[in-house]
């Protein structure tokens, strides 16, 4: 396996910015993940023809109950407007046999989605992956979107998202925000990953990494 000296070189840097910041960078990031989780309204009624549901690691080659509750608001949507289309998101990953995509479309087939609505992605293996990949399969380029993710991830999957110009919006699979431990820990992770790519990303442009910037985003050449 090739080592990936960019990948590294940013994560050292992303741990320094939080050691230099004594943290706040970190905190700032938090309270950001934690307001859009918290505050994001569930849409009941579609503002897009296009779903983009993002895959999560199966259990047992099952949907997880995070990667249900996606699913479950997708379907919901689905049914409340009949000229949407969805595209799911995910190829195989940890000790799973079959890609996300392919649970998440049998799961929707057996909540009696119609399977000429649904179209798969079973290359990728993370977020980043899943919107890049996402574009490129996307006919029109400004077709608005609307992303259906878990509370804690809204924030970084619509940074990234925007980084790939999806003109996208966001809805939450869940109804509202469950203050549990487990959520908070989530929060906190999900705010080191978004350093992790801001930094990332300050840095591929002050250096004019494009390698970096092909991975993150969309540039021309």
């Amino acid at each position: 396996m090739k080592f990936d000296y960019d990948r590294y070189l940013v994560l050292s840097l992303s741990i320094i910015i939080i050691v230099l910041t004594l943290g706040i960078s970190l905190m700032g990031l938090f309270v950001y993940v934690f307001v859009i989780a918290k505050d994001k309204k569930s849409l009941a009624n579609n503002q897009a023809n296009l779903l983009l549901v993002l895959g999560k690691k199966l259990e047992n080659n099952s949907p997880d109950g995070e990667y249900i509750s996606r699913l479950d608001r997708a379907a919901l949507i689905l049914n409340k407007n009949l000229n949407c289309n969805i595209y799911i998101l995910g190829g195989i990953t940890g000790n799973a046999s079959i890609a996300e995509s392919d649970a998440g479309n049998s799961f929707l087939i057996d909540s009696g989605i119609d399977s000429n609505k649904i179209f798969l992605e079973k290359e990728s293996v993370h977020t980043l992956e899943n919107l890049k990949n996402f574009y490129h399969l996307l006919d029109n380029k400004i077709q608005k979107v609307l992303l259906v993710t878990n509370r804690y991830h809204i924030a970084r999957s619509m940074m990234m998202a925007k980084g790939f110009k999806i003109n996208a919006l966001s809805c939450p699979a869940e109804d509202n925000f469950k203050y549990t431990l487990t959520n908070i820990g989530k929060i906190i992770i999900e705010a080191f990953y978004i350093n992790f790519y801001l930094v990332g990303r300050y840095w591929a442009i002050f250096t004019n990494n494009r390698k970096i910037l092909k991975r993150i985003s969309i540039i021309s050449g």
